[in-house]
């Protein structure tokens, strides 16, 4: 009995006290549970991003090369920072390591990124999993997120709205980029509750985005049932792939 009450006062102390990154104790409790060093090795993102899909951008000009090149079926997607060193062992841990309690601090990440875009969605929708994957997992990290930010802006969450009725592979299986990925998800989504969505406003959440198939399969539905607009909010995006010299027509060197 003692040993368990020890350990519950551990994962307190971490959860509310520590760095989510280090771990160490935070001089003063901030809503992202980051402390100031761990904060500045973060890729925050900011004015040099695509203005889709919301990447970090490494030339000039206002789109990824891969948003010029594939259509995306959301409005515009953001993201707080990049897919890369404490971000991604962040979102590592929330997803395959049961470590539940980061969705708060994530979600706080998120939530600023989205005020700052001054996007006013009438509904939040987490990216649904497929019931074998979530039963496996014990919870889906996208609902856990969509309930905080819900929560914080006090927006409607529409988490029965869609579902996922395709039991697609993990992405870091799949190989064949980008046509690979699209294919994995295609038909992958149903509205379940048009009603919620037509001619709403609909704010998609999940934890990364990659090559953004998830979130523009999962708009495309939407839009078909009516949704007005549809924004992608993800902790985590991945970087632009730096051009090759000429991919560009901008002057870009």
């Amino acid at each position: 009995m003692k040993d368990k009450i020890l350990r519950l006062l551990s994962f307190l102390f971490v959860k509310d006290f520590n760095c989510i990154v280090c771990g160490r104790e935070l001089p003063s409790r901030n809503g992202y549970l980051t402390c100031a060093n761990c904060y500045q090795k973060m890729e925050i993102i900011e004015d040099d991003r695509c203005l889709k899909c919301g990447k970090k951008l490494f030339g000039e000009g206002d789109y990824c090369l891969d948003c010029e090149a594939h259509e995306k079926h959301f409005d515009r997607a953001f993201a707080p920072v990049s897919y890369v060193g404490a971000a991604a062992d962040l979102v590592m841990a929330f997803k395959f390591e049961n470590k539940r309690y980061l969705a708060a601090p994530l979600a706080r990440y998120m939530t600023d990124r989205l005020l700052r875009e001054g996007v006013s969605p009438d509904v939040i929708l987490p990216v649904p999993l497929h019931e074998k994957r979530e039963k496996e997992r014990g919870y889906n990290q996208s609902a856990l997120l969509a309930k905080e930010i819900s929560s914080s802006l006090g927006i409607s969450l529409a988490a029965k709205a869609a579902a996922r009725v395709k039991e697609t592979l993990t992405s870091s299986l799949l190989t064949g980029g980008r046509e690979a990925r699209e294919a994995n998800v295609k038909d992958a989504f149903v509205v379940t509750e048009p009603a919620l969505v037509k001619g709403k406003c609909v704010l998609i959440v999940d934890d990364v985005l990659t090559t953004g198939a998830t979130a523009s399969e999962l708009s495309r539905v939407l839009r078909k049932a009516g949704a007005s607009k549809v924004y992608a909010l993800t902790f985590a995006t991945t970087r632009e792939k730096p051009p090759l010299q000429g991919d560009r027509t901008s002057g870009e060197t």
